[in-house]
This record gives C-alpha cells, structure tokens and sequence, in this order.
C-alpha cells in the first residue's frame, strides 16, 4: 500500500508538467488564452496535492509502523 504513494505522487508530476506544457504552448495563440489560463489553474492545483500526497503517506506510514510495534 505505501509504494501506491509514490506512483500517485509521479502521475501527479506527470500531469503537472504537461498541463504547464502545453499552456506554454497555448502563449503562441492568443485565441486560445482561457484554455491556457485554465491548465496554469488546474497545474497549480495539482502542485497543491503534492503536499497533501505526502501528508497522507506519512500519516499512514506513521500508523502502518505504530501497529508493527505493537504487534511484536
């Protein structure tokens, strides 16, 4: 279960930088500037999940390794 983190946390990555990818892109068609202006919101979004990725490993790491303890 924990190894599910850091596949979650690289498709996370992933679409990060295609969504700031392609809205670099979008700055060469000045029709396009709302599509653009929505993948910059919906990339920094997404680097705002990042943290709470990793908050919620953590506080599973920490309570999968209590119960280890205990069971010994």
């Amino acid at each position: 279960m924990i190894g599910h983190y850091k596949v979650i946390n690289t498709i996370n990555d992933f679409l990060i930088g295609i969504w700031f990818l392609i809205g670099n892109i979008l700055f060469l068609y000045d029709s396009l500037k709302n599509i653009r202006v929505c993948l910059f919101i919906l990339g920094s979004v997404q680097l705002l999940i990042r943290p709470t990725i990793k908050l919620v490993h953590d506080f599973h790491l920490r309570k999968y390794l209590k119960e280890g303890y205990r069971n010994k």
